[in-house]
């Protein structure tokens, strides 16, 4: 760890929040020379890890993820991250993008090659089964656009609406761009900014073939922020569970505290507020939601992901992924092959759909049904095999839904009160909400709370 250089490094430092950005921010403070004995992170939940958590079911003996994450091979800093913190095994990166898709009763697959640039899109793109020849070609005629997107010009419009006014049919985006978006920006593509989903695309996908892997995780997310955890505790940082922050404490415009649940005051020179939009908002003193750097939060609003983890008395999966357009767009994980589960290898899946709202108001049972005949649908082993545990999780607030003019409500790390930086994937990091939007947040936090910029690792 470098040294303190100066006397800034010497003020204490509240993080309130224990997920990505959390933990982001705590390491990199250390990094830069802060004493760990003057950092504390409050948690108001048992466990680490924000929206990022997993859980036990003792009947069945199995480990769930709240939501099933991906990676992909550009989400560089997350990796820095786990890196640094000694966390190996975590996930794993394909050798090149590869995802099958059902569409129709037929299949497809999404791929890339070894070629330079946006290049390695082309043969994939040249051969996929669910578009048409001429959407095809479309395609290819609109990918460079996404290499150099006017950002600012194109917030306030929905991706959906550029697509069509860049010759994308509306077949062509259901079954290409809004298939891959979705799943990236957790809106349907007339649901969001063009300016996030081009500039996530170009960074994402076009940008190269090492970039668009796919990263899937190998251990349950749970445990990575657990050990992350660990880590810091083990260099001295002092993190409380089930501490709630419940106020900022801020006097003539500047922090002086937090308020915990339970009326007790811990004293702060600065804080990092690691914490949703809304929880932000709920924190401050009310004289304060009304300034402008609060006030346009409200804008931000939240878009759900619904998970199900799918337990069959027999193997009915052999690849790791794929992607079905079933309940308009589900990707589905061989959830017991990523974790090295031999005994429930093809039978333990799960299937996250994003963007659900369509389904908020259908009950478990019905939902339950759907998703099994989507599956036998793509499976032809499911339809003849039992389901043994069906167990649907819901994160209703799983990520700020990046709609159009989104971005100008994104809040920087600073704010209009002295000592008091915010940071999580909602934040105005250039990325959609994401593990590697959270962690470069913390990041962005720690240097601005530290008054220079750090050095950000490839």
């Amino acid at each position: 760890m470098e040294r303190a250089r100066d006397g800034i490094n010497d003020a204490r430092t509240t993080i309130i929040g224990a997920g990505w950005a959390g933990i982001s921010a705590a390491h990199s403070l250390l990094a830069q020379g802060v004493p760990p004995n003057l950092i504390t992170i409050f948690e108001r939940a048992p466990h680490p890890g924000g929206r990022a958590f997993s859980f036990d079911d003792e009947k069945q003996g199995l480990t769930f993820d709240n939501g099933q994450h991906v990676l992909l091979g550009c989400c560089d800093q997350f990796a820095d991250l786990l890196s640094q913190l000694g966390i190996r095994d975590a996930y794993r990166l394909q050798p090149l993008l590869h995802i099958p898709v059902y569409c129709d009763g037929a299949w497809g697959r999404l791929s890339s090659k070894r070629l330079a640039g946006a290049l390695h899109l082309l043969p994939g793109l040249l051969t996929y089964a669910h578009l048409r020849p001429l959407e095809r070609v479309r395609a290819l005629r609109v990918a460079p656009q996404f290499l150099r997107p006017d950002v600012d010009a194109l917030d306030g419009i929905s991706f959906g609406d550029w697509l069509r006014q860049n010759g994308q049919t509306d077949r062509a985006i259901g079954r290409l761009w809004d298939l891959v978006g979705t799943a990236v920006l957790n809106g349907h593509a007339d649901e969001v900014s063009a300016a996030l989903a081009l500039e996530s695309f170009r960074m994402g996908v076009v940008a190269g073939w090492q970039q668009a892997r796919l990263g899937l995780f190998t251990r349950p997310l749970g445990d990575l922020a657990a050990e992350a955890i660990t880590k810091l505790q083990g260099l001295g940082v002092e993190i409380r569970f089930n501490t709630a922050v419940t106020e900022l404490q801020v006097r003539e415009s500047r922090v002086t505290g937090v308020r915990l649940r339970g009326g007790d005051v811990h004293p702060a020179e600065t804080v990092i507020a690691a914490v949703p939009h809304d929880a932000l908002v709920r924190m401050l003193p009310s004289g304060l939601r009304d300034d402008e750097d609060f006030a346009r939060l409200a804008s931000l609003t939240w878009s759900p992901i619904l998970n199900a983890f799918v337990l069959y008395d027999r193997p009915v999966m052999g690849q790791d992924v794929f992607a079905s357009m079933e309940l308009g767009g589900m990707f589905v994980f061989n959830r017991a092959s990523l974790l090295g589960l031999p005994q429930y290898e093809g039978r333990w899946l799960s299937v996250s759909i994003s963007a659900a709202h369509t389904y908020r108001g259908l009950g478990a049972d019905e939902l339950a049904m759907q998703i099994r005949s989507a599956l036998a649908a793509a499976l032809p082993q499911a339809r003849a095999a039992q389901v043994e545990t069906c167990k649907l999780v819901w994160q209703p607030h799983a990520t700020f839904l990046a709609s159009p003019g989104s971005s100008s409500a994104r809040a920087n790390p600073t704010t209009s009160v002295k000592g008091l930086f915010v940071a999580g994937d909602w934040t105005n990091t250039g990325w959609p909400a994401s593990l590697e939007g959270a962690v470069r947040s913390g990041i962005a936090a720690a240097e601005a709370r530290l008054g220079h910029k750090l050095p950000l690792t490839s």
